[in-house]
């Protein structure tokens, strides 16, 4: 029997999320504003890393993995690393954030391997918007890959949506009357300082989730709350007779953190006990040990013990941007 990973505050970590690479095919501002990570760096995690991380965290307890990057769909190996997370470690539910530009061709692989759902990266509906934001992405290949999503059974499909001022706030009604029709959980999350822009602009671009639900509310009317996990970081809501959910995850201006069931690792192989708090722990020389899933316990016991109070949601200079943080 499994036993728990604990922080000091008595928050039990059940949910793991891993990068697998810090490329990307898009750049979008909030995440790579430089644009310059072209390949994966020496260390990136492998196979075999992933099967002794897998290891580590279901003996610890974890019920919930996600592999996110960059964009994992940018690694062949995505589908043996599901493959251990679901047919050998039987974790209850794999999930992937991705891009969805390469999902409807990878999807028959990752299905068969067992993904039980997936996290679209969404930040517009209009084509233009969307271009621009992404820096060059083709709405229509992402849509193919909702589609097949959709078609594929998995649910709920979640669409996430960064606001940011002057940049998709126009997007805000659009995105949210997708849910009117189909079962998506449409997402809107608060723009975080993960892209060391300098302080003015963040907050010339920062949009706050009340805000942003207010705006739907006056077009829609008053949205009805969906229970939800307290420890999930959106909280949801509807429109009456609508078939989806809209989502606000709010970081910056209704922090979460006295629920947070989470942790990353790196695709350089370091555990993040926190997001928002620049604090990693190396889990290089555990992997390479004799031992590495004992080894791999015990990084993952040290970093739930030093798992901070709150993260810090002030302009912060960081050592790294988002997508090399992983989603």
């Amino acid at each position: 029997m499994e036993s728990s990973l604990v922080d000091r505050f008595g928050r039990v970590i059940k949910d793991l999320r891993i990068s697998i690479t810090p490329r990307c095919n898009y750049k979008c501002s909030y995440c790579d504003p430089l644009g310059i990570i072209q390949k994966d760096p020496v260390g990136t995690v492998t196979v075999a890393d992933i099967d002794n991380v897998l290891a580590a965290a279901v003996e610890l307890g974890i019920e919930s993995l996600r592999f996110t990057g960059g964009e994992p769909l940018l690694r062949q190996e995505l589908p043996e690393m599901i493959a251990l997370a679901k047919q050998v470690y039987k974790i209850e539910d794999v999930a992937i954030t991705t891009n969805a530009s390469l999902l409807k061709r990878r999807l028959p692989d990752l299905l068969k391997a067992g993904l039980d759902r997936v996290n679209i990266s969404f930040d517009a509906s209009n084509p233009e918007v969307f271009k621009k934001i992404t820096s060059g992405g083709n709405i229509k290949q992402v849509w193919e890959g909702i589609d097949a999503v959709v078609a594929a059974g998995l649910q709920p499909v979640k669409l996430n949506a960064v606001i940011m001022k002057d940049v998709n706030d126009s997007e805000i009604i659009g995105l949210a009357e997708l849910s009117r029709e189909l079962p998506y959980h449409i997402r809107f999350i608060e723009y975080m300082h993960l892209n060391n822009s300098d302080s003015d602009s963040y907050f010339k671009h920062f949009v706050a989730g009340k805000d942003i639900k207010a705006k739907i509310e006056a077009k829609f009317g008053q949205l009805e709350k969906i229970d939800n996990d307290p420890s999930a970081p959106a909280r949801l809501f509807k429109v009456k007779t609508w078939a989806g959910a809209i989502g606000f995850i709010n970081p910056v201006s209704e922090p979460f953190c006295g629920a947070c069931s989470r942790m990353r690792l790196t695709s350089d192989a370091k555990l993040r006990p926190c997001l928002l708090t620049d604090r990693e722990i190396s889990v290089r020389e555990a992997l390479d040990s004799k031992k590495p899933v004992e080894a791999v316990i015990e990084m993952f016991l040290l970093a739930a013990h030093r798992k901070v109070k709150s993260g810090i949601t002030v302009p912060t200079n960081r050592p790294r941007t988002m997508v090399s943080i992983g989603g």
